[in-house]
């Protein structure tokens, strides 16, 4: 790692609408600066808290798996373990063989546990070796083309994350932020969305061409906008 811990890590948890910080960190594949990779591009890391178990190789070799969807929707993707490089490439050679795929998005080595720890993955007040205090859970972060996290989210390592809901997650991402809309809940691809608040009678006229139901005033049904990934 070759950023300084204390310029990465501010006490404060990050949140939606924070910049993600920026690293410098080697991985399976070289050393990578964050923010150097990320212009004009969404992107998603995934943490680990560590390599060779059995729920991880399955959610590395599922997130393989999808990279064309990810792809398609203009998704840089990255994965962050506490484990050493060597570490990385042999786990990376198992989960291959296990999985029948093909690893080919780096897999930082945070064996410092820098990274993690502004990611909030190490308790606050720990003392010592952070990377191994790292807790048992693992991160999804999305972040944007303006490098400010959009979605983060927290899973126990027992529990194999949906990666299938991450891209619904992206999808209603990338259409709120261009169109001014919202989604409900449980929303699809084609479905239908709701006008913003922020938008009034007027505005909403001019800007869905498609027309909109406003059952209340401030919940105006409108079919999803036409959009364009990639």
């Amino acid at each position: 790692m070759a950023s300084e811990e204390e310029d990465l890590y501010t006490g404060a948890p990050l949140q939606v609408g924070d910049e993600a910080p920026n690293f410098t960190c080697d991985s399976h594949l070289g050393m990578i600066t964050l923010h150097e990779v990320l212009d004009g591009q969404f992107s998603m890391l995934v943490t680990f808290p560590h390599d060779f178990e059995a729920v991880a190789t399955t959610e590395l070799g599922a997130i393989a798996k999808l990279q064309e969807e990810f792809e398609a929707r203009n998704v840089k993707l990255f994965a962050l373990s506490v484990d050493t490089k060597g570490n990385h490439r042999r786990w990376i050679d198992e989960v291959e063989e296990l999985q029948d795929c093909k690893i080919t998005f780096p897999l930082f080595a945070d064996v410092d546990g820098a990274v993690s720890k502004v990611y909030g993955l190490v308790r606050p007040g720990t003392v010592g070796n952070a990377a191994k205090s790292v807790i048992n859970a693992g991160l999804i972060v999305l972040i944007d083309l303006d490098k400010r996290i959009r979605f983060i989210s927290q899973y126990p390592s027992t529990t194999g994350r949906n990666f299938y809901e991450v891209l619904r997650v992206i999808d209603t991402l990338q259409l709120t932020l261009f169109h001014s809309v919202a989604t409900p809940a449980n929303w699809m691809q084609g479905e239908d969305v709701f006008v913003r608040n922020d938008i009034s009678a007027t505005a909403a006229g001019a800007m869905f061409p498609k027309g909109f139901v406003a059952i209340k005033e401030w919940f105006r049904i409108t079919p999803q906008p036409d959009t364009k990934q990639g």
